[in-house]
C-alpha cells in the first residue's frame, strides 16, 4: 500500500511538473548560482519571463536585489551567470526597476550587489496596490528592462495572471516581494 502511494505521489508530481513546464521548455532560466537550489528548480533556475514570490523578512529584499544583480548582468559585467547556463544573450538588457512601499530602500547600498547606480530606477511611494500592480505590469512589458521587483504583498489570481502574460512577452523577470 505504501508503495502504491509513493508512486501515484510521484506520479502526480511528474503530471504537475509538465503542466507547469508547458511552453516554457525553451525560456531561458536564470541560476541562483547554488548547485542544490538550481538542480531543484525546473530547467536549472528562476524562468526569465516569468512572475517569481520572494517571500521573507529584511533579508528577502538582499535576495532580490542579489537575483536582479543576475539578471541584469550588473553594470562591469561581473556578477553575470557563468558561461552556458542560459542562452547567449539573454541578459542583453541592464535596466532595473524597483517599486518600492516606502522610502526605506536606499539604492547606494545596492552597489554591494553589483547593481550600477546607473541601472536602478526606484519608484517610492506607491501605496495603493493597484497603482503598484500597474506600474509592474507596464515595467514588464518594456523590453529595456531586464528585471522588476515590486513590493506588492500578495496579488489575486486574475492580477497575477495578467503580470505573467506581460512577463511572457518580454523576458523580463518579476519578482513580488512579501515582506513577513
Amino acid at each position: 500500500m505504501a508503495k502504491q502511494k509513493r508512486m501515484t505521489a510521484d506520479a502526480l508530481r511528474r503530471t504537475i511538473q509538465g503542466i507547469e513546464e508547458a511552453g516554457s521548455a525553451d525560456r531561458p532560466r536564470l541560476p541562483l548560482g547554488i548547485p542544490g537550489i538550481d538542480r531543484a528548480l525546473p530547467g536549472g533556475g528562476l524562468r526569465l519571463g516569468g512572475i517569481h514570490e520572494v517571500v521573507g523578512d529584511e533579508s528577502a529584499t538582499g535576495f532580490c536585489a542579489a537575483l536582479l544583480a543576475r539578471v541584469g548582468g550588473a553594470e562591469a559585467g561581473s556578477n553575470t551567470p557563468a558561461e552556458g547556463a542560459t542562452p547567449r544573450g539573454a541578459f542583453r538588457r541592464s535596466a532595473l526597476l524597483w517599486l518600492a512601499r516606502g522610502d526605506d530602500l536606499y539604492p547606494p547600498g545596492l552597489v554591494r550587489y553589483g547593481i550600477g547606480p546607473g541601472q536602478l530606477l526606484v519608484v517610492s511611494g506607491l501605496r495603493r496596490a493597484d497603482d503598484m500592480l500597474w506600474a509592474m505590469e507596464e515595467a514588464l512589458r518594456c523590453r529595456a528592462v531586464s528585471g522588476v521587483v515590486a513590493e506588492i504583498g500578495q496579488i489575486g489570481l486574475a492580477a497575477g495572471r495578467r503580470l505573467m502574460l506581460a512577463a511572457e512577452g518580454t523576458g523580463v523577470l518579476g519578482l513580488v516581494l512579501s515582506r513577513r
